[in-house]
């Protein structure tokens, strides 16, 4: 049997973190039983427990260096992603110290390292621009969108060839809630906010906007707090500036009854990331506001733009596009289909290297 650690953003119960990890344990599960093989998997983790329940894999803190030692020790593969991991731009600026690290130390001990599903940057301090040349040392590298490409050009990440891949959630089955949103035929429009600068600004134009789609749809609204730990006292807010009836999502679901209940929304306007990712994969049209720019990138892959940014966003500029989009599901789901086909193709690769490569590390 074939061992796999992967390491990322995991046990924080970060949904679209959580949706990454789901889909690649799913995708993998499925490449190796083609095979007629089975893996272990190892996943690094700050609530090993609950990941190891939730997903029936082994975990290990991912602060705990004697453990982790041991795992990549006796491992076949070491996997980094995916997700925003590459990025001096939220916490201490030390993630690209983290993640880097610990390929060059499965490197070190002579197991192969594979970058996957990656959105890449910004990184902006002198030190870690020039640590980021470690990614030279991978076997595989994949990226979520162009303009991670072209970040890892400009740092000088040229060996191995970097494939353009989509997000892990792509690669899930939805699964039906154990409770239904939907209010008979009223459409049911999605709102998914994150704390940030402008946050005042951007959620009264947001409030200004759903409000007025409610009343003109006779939607209903439902907030969905996507890391609960940062964006639920901010989505309260959200809450009390609505003049429309909304409903605030406290449960926390699993990766594939979140796509399932994304299924079920006829819009999803959002700040976060992988709220649209969500949307896309569901074939649901969808409004983006952008606090990054990983979601001008990622909407950029769909052929559309955001609506504004948190800092300049319009509320009629919000509404015009938001009615612009309520058509067009059709065209969702074709671009999720490339999608899905470019993500299912990098986990092809990624059992290849596995299970077929005779080559060294």
């Amino acid at each position: 049997m074939k061992k796999v650690v992967i390491s990322g953003y995991y046990g924080f119960n970060n949904a679209g973190d959580e949706a990454i990890l789901s889909g690649l344990l799913f995708a993998l599960r499925e490449e190796a039983a083609k095979r007629g093989k089975k893996i272990s998997f190892t996943v690094l983790s700050a609530a090993p427990s609950a990941t190891a329940a939730r997903y029936g894999v082994k975990a290990v803190g991912r602060l705990n260096l004697w453990q982790i030692i041991k795992e990549i020790g006796s491992c076949d593969l070491f996997l980094s992603g995916g997700g925003g991991l590459l990025q001096d731009s939220t916490g201490r600026s030390l993630s690209v110290v983290y993640y880097l690290g610990l390929v060059f130390f499965a490197r070190l001990l002579g197991k192969r390292a594979v970058l996957y599903a990656h959105g890449i940057g910004p990184v902006e301090k002198p030190f870690n621009r020039r640590l980021m040349r470690l990614a030279n040392l991978a076997r595989q590298i994949s990226v979520r969108d162009e303009a991670s490409l072209e970040e890892l050009r400009r740092l000088g990440v040229n060996r191995p060839p970097v494939e353009l891949t989509a997000d892990p959630v792509f690669l899930l089955q939805p699964r039906e809630p154990a409770r239904s949103l939907r209010e008979k035929d009223r459409p049911l429009f999605a709102l998914a906010v994150r704390p940030g600068k402008g946050e005042e600004h951007y959620l009264k134009e947001i409030a200004l906007a759903a409000d007025r789609l409610a009343e003109e749809f006779g939607a209903s609204l439902v907030l969905i707090p996507m890391y609960p730990g940062m964006d639920l006292p901010v989505t309260k807010k959200l809450a009390s500036m609505l003049q429309a009836e909304a409903e605030v999502l406290r449960e926390i679901l699993d990766p594939t009854e979140l796509l399932g209940l994304f299924a079920c929304f006829d819009l999803v306007i959002s700040v976060r990331l992988h709220a649209l990712i969500f949307a896309a994969a569901a074939g649901v049209p969808m409004v983006g506001i952008g606090y990054d720019p990983k979601v001008a990138a990622f909407l950029e892959r769909l052929d559309l733009s955001p609506a504004g940014s948190t800092l300049d966003l319009n509320a009629e500029v919000l509404l015009a596009q938001a009615r612009e989009r309520m058509g067009s599901g059709q065209v969702i789901k074709e671009k999720s289909e490339q999608l899905r086909a470019q993500a299912k193709k990098t986990v092809a690769g990624l059992a290849e290297l596995l299970f077929e490569s005779g080559e060294e590390p």
